[in-house]
């Protein structure tokens, strides 16, 4: 590589790295907390009256429940432990 084309890459690189960092400061990403992960057990309805309790890792069913406050008391339990 010439020092002509290593000098437009390095220009280029810098451009490019002042680019994104006023986009981060533009859409407030710098200082922020990065978002929480999603829950592991999740709560789907199963017909009218039953809530499966899936594990979103493997997507097996963990348990059900007839209630969908006592199936998210359940998901809320499971990812406890």
């Amino acid at each position: 590589m010439n020092p002509s084309h290593r000098a437009y890459c390095d220009v280029a690189l810098a451009m490019n790295q002042r680019r994104n960092m006023s986009a981060a400061i533009q859409f407030g990403l710098v200082g922020s907390t990065p978002p929480k992960s999603a829950p592991r057990y999740r709560v789907v309805s199963v017909g009218r009256e039953f809530f499966h309790i899936v594990d979103g890792r493997t997507d097996k069913v963990k348990g059900f429940r007839r209630d969908h406050n006592a199936a998210c008391a359940y998901a809320r339990k499971l990812e406890q432990e």
